[in-house]
């Protein structure tokens, strides 16, 4: 054997013997979480059950322990819980609030910290809302009056702010969407060409899914809200049962009108008020009933201003919850690089405000 060949063979001794009697390095931390507070859907001083969700993108399981810290004054059942969770797989964590105060500006500072059996640290702090609309048939006149009882979402865009107030009956599902912005630009003649202003919501069940092919069928109702030279207009661009292939479309919104909803889009001292009433009828997945929840969410399309807000965004959801396949294309729209976020954010139906 060579000098060289023994050398290398020494070596490797050292090393294995150091391998096996000195100091054991540190094994290498667990697979990571990610973690976000679910939007509460009926008013804290009714004393809810909130929950927390727990996602573990990670290839092994993970076990840890999961604390939630709520507003100053506010009683919980517990704040602690340990979470099992598999590979790829997400738990969903309830903590009931036994004592609980409404805020007047609709908003709650949860923070979050995941520790797992090794030790290593996860936080998140996050300000969620009461996402709920109140019993209650306002008249669709583009007038505000009829909204001081709704529950009021408010976010921000590049410094300009959104409001979304919903209200619930029977018969329909109204909302109203005040958007702060410099100018509307209303959707062109017909045939003409540009980019406009509009609102795209979403509404779908509790346990909807977005598929992640073009191949699969919409699980969701989808609507645009605009002003026209002849008015502001509600327009179907989505229905349960239909092929996710046609969102990714510039589809003309003619024939698209839902002529049974009633719709005023108004301009006062710099916001654009989206005032509507969605049928029930055209929505027969979401049972109006008090408590029941389901999945709703807001794009504003701002396209001479801050561009898109996105209310999954403003939500917490998560970096990978973005989806081109969430939100349909239509003329006159103009979308950033990055599609936006998911439409499944959580929302419900509550009987009152107070």
């Amino acid at each position: 054997m060579t000098t060289r060949a023994h050398g290398v063979l020494l070596f490797v001794l050292i090393a294995a013997m150091l391998a096996g009697c000195g100091e054991r390095r540190t094994p290498p931390a667990g697979p990571a979480v990610a973690l976000r507070a679910e939007n509460l859907t009926v008013s804290p001083s009714t004393g809810p059950v909130t929950h927390v969700l727990v996602r573990n993108p990670g290839a092994e399981t993970y076990r840890g322990t999961v604390t939630a810290t709520f507003p100053d004054g506010w009683k919980m059942n517990t704040t602690c819980q340990d979470v099992t969770v598999r590979p790829g797989e997400t738990a969903r964590l309830a903590f009931a609030i036994e004592r609980g105060a409404d805020s007047a500006s609709n908003t709650y500072p949860v923070h979050l910290k995941a520790v797992s059996a090794d030790g290593t640290e996860v936080t998140r702090a996050q300000t969620i809302v009461c996402a709920s609309a109140p019993y209650f048939k306002p008249t669709i006149d583009g007038q505000t009056d009829d909204w001081k009882d709704a529950i009021a979402v408010t976010f921000a865009t590049g410094g300009r702010k959104t409001v979304v107030g919903t209200y619930w009956s029977r018969r329909s599902l109204s909302l109203l969407v005040a958007v702060e912005e410099d100018a509307l630009t209303p959707l062109p003649e017909q045939g003409g060409g540009g980019a406009c202003d509009a609102v795209q919501i979403a509404v779908s069940p509790r346990d909807a899914k977005t598929p992640a092919s073009s191949s699969g069928v919409a699980q969701r109702y989808e609507f645009l809200l605009a002003a026209t030279p002849a008015g502001g207009r509600c327009f179907a661009l989505m229905r349960p049962g239909e092929r996710l292939s046609a969102a990714a479309k510039e589809r003309p919104l003619a024939g698209l009108e839902l002529a049974d909803a009633q719709t005023e889009v108004v301009r006062r001292d710099g916001v654009t008020y989206y005032e509507c009433a969605i049928p029930m009828k055209a929505i027969p997945r979401i049972r109006p009933d008090p408590g029941r929840e389901f999945c709703f969410s807001v794009l504003v399309h701002d396209p001479g201003g801050t561009g898109l807000r996105d209310w999954g965004e403003a939500a917490g959801l998560w970096p990978w919850q973005r989806s081109r396949l969430a939100w349909c294309a239509w003329q006159g729209a103009t979308w950033p690089d990055n599609p936006p976020f998911d439409n499944k954010v959580e929302w419900g139906f509550c009987s009152s405000k107070h």
